[in-house]
């Protein structure tokens, strides 16, 4: 009896770590040369500018710019109760997607972006510093990227 109930734990466990993992989906691959930007409806062609949005119900928005994804969110685009995530993909290669939360923003007048915001995503760490160095700019969390913007409407 004992190691049934043992095995009935473990199969337990295993059930609820394998549906944690299934509750929060990352982002999806973004189809470069087909899909279009929700904000500015330009086609998604250079992976170290493109951004996604998940929202709650599963629904995947994507962006050709970070600054896009940061207007359409400070404008409200997706009420605040639907955003699941969002995602950036890093400047840097291999331009991986990274979350928010997770990325620091380089916003320099060096930077020319699809949308001309200047601004990109990074892994923080000395690749970022020597990048803000080299290109000049100041390094932002995502809430400051989105104060910047909510200050300058109209994109």
């Amino acid at each position: 009896m004992a190691r049934s109930i043992g095995a009935d734990r473990l199969t337990l466990l295993g059930f609820l770590l394998a549906a944690a993992a299934c509750g929060a989906p990352g982002p999806r691959p973004l189809a470069y040369g087909s899909e279009t930007c929700a904000h500015c409806h330009m086609t998604l062609l250079d992976p170290r500018f493109s951004a996604e949005l998940l929202t709650t119900t599963g629904r995947a928005i994507p962006f050709d710019d970070v600054g896009c994804l940061g207007s359409f969110v400070a404008a409200g685009g997706v009420p605040a109760a639907q955003l699941r995530s969002l995602w950036v993909s890093a400047f840097l290669p291999p331009h991986d997607l990274l979350e928010v939360s997770r990325a620091v923003f380089l916003r320099s007048p060096a930077l020319h972006t699809p949308m001309d915001y200047g601004i990109v995503a990074l892994v923080p760490g000395p690749a970022a510093d020597s990048l803000r160095a080299a290109l000049g700019g100041e390094l932002l969390p995502w809430d400051s990227v989105l104060a910047a913007l909510r200050s300058k409407p109209g994109r």
